[in-house]
């Protein structure tokens, strides 16, 4: 009877004691961490855009030098060919070693390939922008009114912009344009300009925001990317 006794308890203080070792271990494990690309190609491919013929649109984007950057979105990066360039990553050169030899990407490649300006001004900006510099930007460049961008403002603790709300603006402004040239019904010549060029606008930060400033937030673009436009959109040509 001691002897059923003793093996009762003994089992139970081991069961006990490796359920005491598994939840330090549990808690000793790192998070694995995943390699992935950031990637907001899909939401330009997925954006309405007016008609090819639509100049009026069109012609701004080309003006502005980043017409390109409309055909450079991609939906997915395969996780094979990013294993790859990490593993091909060498720190202490700062270039990929390939079968074929050392390869990097350079200025002139992303000239290239993405048809951008890599010479002209910097666009550098304080850590935080204040919220009338940002007040300021949405209502000149966005067309929205003092309240909307204040409680933008406010939203999103700062100068930017989310995603949604950018998306919505220009979905909207692009809405009313098509109203406003309807034949039957024609509008306003002032009111179209202003809402065509609030369009573009929205349009080009979003293009902006999305390919060229995208970060692991996946959630919001700096509006002091409007800033490059304050000469007009070829105005954003003398930028790097």
């Amino acid at each position: 009877m001691c002897f059923v006794l003793f093996f009762i308890y003994l089992n139970v203080y081991i069961v006990y004691v490796f359920k005491i070792y598994f939840y330090f271990l549990l808690f000793q494990v790192r998070k694995v961490r995943y390699v992935k690309a950031i990637n907001h190609g899909a939401k330009i491919l997925n954006l309405r855009c007016p008609n090819e013929n639509t100049q009026l649109f069109w012609g701004p984007l080309e003006e502005s030098g980043l017409h390109d950057l409309v055909h450079t979105g991609y939906a997915t990066v395969p996780h094979a060919l990013l294993m790859t360039l990490c593993e091909t990553w060498h720190n202490e050169t700062n270039n990929f070693h390939m079968p074929l030899g050392e390869m990097i990407v350079t200025l002139d490649d992303i000239a290239c390939l993405l048809h951008i300006p890599i010479e002209g001004r910097m666009l550098s900006h304080p850590e935080k922008m204040s919220r009338n510099d940002g007040v300021d930007l949405m209502v000149r460049h966005l067309g929205v009114t003092q309240a909307v961008a204040v409680k933008n403002y406010n939203e999103e603790y700062g100068g930017y912009i989310s995603y949604k709300a950018l998306r919505e603006y220009y979905e909207g402004y692009l809405d009313g344009a098509t109203r406003l040239v309807d034949p039957s019904d024609p509008g306003d010549p002032q009111e179209l300009e202003r809402v065509r060029t609030a369009c573009v606008k929205c349009y080009l930060l979003y293009l902006v925001g999305c390919l060229l400033f995208g970060d692991k937030r996946n959630k919001r673009i700096e509006l002091v990317y409007l800033t490059t436009m304050e000469d007009g959109y070829t105005g954003m040509c003398n930028y790097s």
